[in-house]
């Protein structure tokens, strides 16, 4: 069994069918007469491997209560030499001799059927030490990532902070040309207001200008006819006309000269 179990060609990496068939084949070939199949050599297998874990555990425990000078006879008849009684519910006995020996069906006695091979050690230890590598790993990733985390927290708090100053600033900023417009508003408005009064103010000059002027071009043309009325030929009027021109020449002269 232990030739088809630490095989340098397969190893330790086989299934449960295939061990137990090249554990057969080799019973065949060294024992012509064998007629037990695959399953029954399993099953005598777990028979003899319980007897031999109880004489396993019954010689375990010999050997650690051995006394100085004793050989492995003496150790041989402390593991078994006494009678033995069952003293288990399922039949398995101890030695008369030595109660406390451990029995194979009691906890903490082993009885493997397959030993582990140094590959299967070295894979378990690989294992072992890749499970703790990556533990380490994840241990770092996740200090790693808490960190990033709070880096990531402090930035966007600092963004958060930038943000509401900006919006004040631009609240302030906003506020301000509000004012400023309004200060604008009201000086477009002040000097609409002053250019309609300079309006207002050159429009009546010109009105006054040109009464002005109509009433210079009118005294114009009164003053000509009064001069008109002066210079007319007397000569060629009756005496009544002549005095009624007399007349109007004192008016004139007295409009005009007085």
């Amino acid at each position: 069994m232990v030739k088809c179990f630490n095989t340098f060609v397969v190893g330790t990496d086989q299934k449960g069918e295939t061990f137990w068939s090249r554990i057969h084949s080799y019973c065949v070939e060294f024992y012509s007469d064998m007629t037990r199949e695959v399953i029954a050599c399993k099953k005598r297998w777990y028979k003899i491997n319980k007897d031999v874990a109880q004489f396993v555990g019954c010689y375990d425990q010999a050997s650690r209560n051995i006394r100085s000078g004793s050989n492995a006879d003496d150790i041989k008849e402390l593991s078994g030499g006494s009678k033995r009684t069952k003293v288990s519910a399922t039949g398995a006995y101890s030695s008369s001799s030595n109660p406390e020996t451990p029995l194979a069906d009691e906890p903490g006695v082993d009885s493997p059927v397959r030993p582990q091979g140094s590959k299967k050690n070295k894979q378990n230890g690989k294992e072992k030490a890749q499970m703790s590598e990556d533990f380490s790993e994840r241990k770092s990733s996740v200090v790693k990532k808490l960190s990033l985390m709070e880096d990531f927290k402090n930035v966007r708090e600092r963004e958060l902070m930038d943000r509401e100053k900006k919006r004040e600033d631009e609240k302030e900023h906003r506020a301000k040309i509000l004012a400023i417009k309004e200060k604008e508003l009201q000086i477009q408005a002040a000097m609409k207001e002053q250019e309609l009064q300079t309006q207002r103010y050159i429009k009546e000059i010109e009105i006054k200008a040109k009464e002005r002027e109509m009433e210079r071009m009118a005294k114009e043309r009164e003053r000509e006819m009064d001069m008109q009325i002066l210079n007319a030929d007397t000569s060629t009027m009756s005496e009544k006309r002549r005095a009624l021109h007399e007349i109007a020449c004192e008016k004139i002269i007295t409009k005009w000269f007085t």
